[in-house]
């Protein structure tokens, strides 16, 4: 919707900078910036992004992902986006990071929690003219109320991606459980005659059996019960939103949080259901200490269908721990992973 022009499309522009400068300063506690400071160079964080679409939502009626930070961090261009998204909730699936570069561009998929706030962490640190993308989760009911299934969720990612027309064939990083969305993404490639540049799978789940992920002190991919990791979920959101140690939470209060749970938990349902088949081409996971031991275990499924040429970078000792101090483990851990496999 383009926006009113003259005196007309300067007034509701002037009035909701206004607004939205206030909002900024009481969430991000100053007083004073520019029209063109960076949300996240400011101090905000995850946390303060999710306060940020909520007081947007009830300021202007707007509800606008927070992956919108992305492309849209600072108060001149976000006014832009709230003016275009009023009378309208679509969100967009693909987000743009980098999307400037010449490069093999790499196009990173969501875990549980749907967002690909983390992959801001990654921009400028994977070589220069590397243009980065985002896929953001689709996880509500299609009409009609049937669930959707991995390869639903994954023709819905590739039809998004077809809008940037690269030139070349992507790269697909997936983080934790996002690396079966991707995986499927890359069979459907292949089965349609066409191809990725390669796979990257960032601490994905190891049993693929029905049990993604798991408790932090239990074996991987042993929740016990629907409630147990419900349980677990609440305990790693809810901390994790308090230490900002996971770039993808959520929200503030505890509404927030039941919510970004029962997303977690719809989403694990799907993914439960899918059995991954064998892909070729170049593929790589980057694994925290544990999930690289129960990789190299002779009975591991994965083992099966990974292609023999796959590569695997060790990257911290917890899941947790591979997105903090801005992601430096994780990006270090790509680009050895770029460079080794050419791209």
């Amino acid at each position: 919707m383009a926006p009113p022009s003259g005196r007309e499309g300067l007034r509701p522009r002037v009035a909701v900078a206004s607004r939205l400068q206030e909002i900024w300063k009481e969430i991000l506690d100053l007083e004073t910036f520019g029209p063109r400071d960076d949300f996240f160079e400011l101090g905000g964080d995850s946390l303060a992004a999710a306060t940020l679409m909520v007081e947007i939502e009830l300021a202007f009626g707007v509800k606008l992902p927070m992956s919108i930070l992305l492309e849209a961090p600072n108060v001149a261009t976000l006014v832009d986006r709230i003016l275009d998204g009023i009378g309208r909730t679509e969100s967009r699936i693909l987000v743009p990071v980098e999307p400037a570069g010449d490069r093999t561009p790499i196009i990173f998929v969501h875990g549980l929690h749907g967002q690909v706030l983390f992959a801001r962490h990654l921009r400028g640190r994977l070589g220069e003219g590397r243009p980065i993308f985002g896929l953001q989760g689709r996880i509500a009911p299609p009409p009609g109320g049937d669930a959707e299934s991995v390869p639903e969720i994954a023709a819905d990612y590739l039809a998004a991606i077809q809008e940037l027309r690269p030139e070349r064939a992507p790269i697909l990083a997936g983080y934790c459980a996002g690396t079966l969305i991707a995986w499927e993404m890359a069979r459907q490639l292949a089965a349609s005659g066409q191809a990725v540049a390669a796979l990257i799978g960032i601490d994905p789940p190891i049993t693929l059996e029905g049990d993604i992920g798991g408790p932090s002190g239990a074996p991987e991919g042993d929740y016990g019960s629907p409630e147990a990791f419900r349980d677990e979920a609440r305990s790693i959101i809810a901390g994790s939103a308090e230490r900002n140690a996971d770039p993808t939470i959520i929200g503030r209060g505890e509404d927030a949080v039941e919510r970004a749970v029962d997303r977690a938990e719809r989403l694990r349902m799907i993914l439960n259901r899918y059995r991954p088949g064998p892909l070729e081409g170049k593929v790589a996971f980057i694994c925290s200490a544990p999930r690289v031991r129960r990789l190299k275990e002779p009975a591991n499924p994965w083992r099966n269908i990974l292609p023999r040429s796959s590569r695997l970078y060790p990257a911290g000792e917890g899941h947790l721990e591979l997105f903090r101090d801005r992601g430096k483990l994780v990006a270090q851990a790509i680009a050895r992973c770029l460079k080794d496999l050419a791209l």
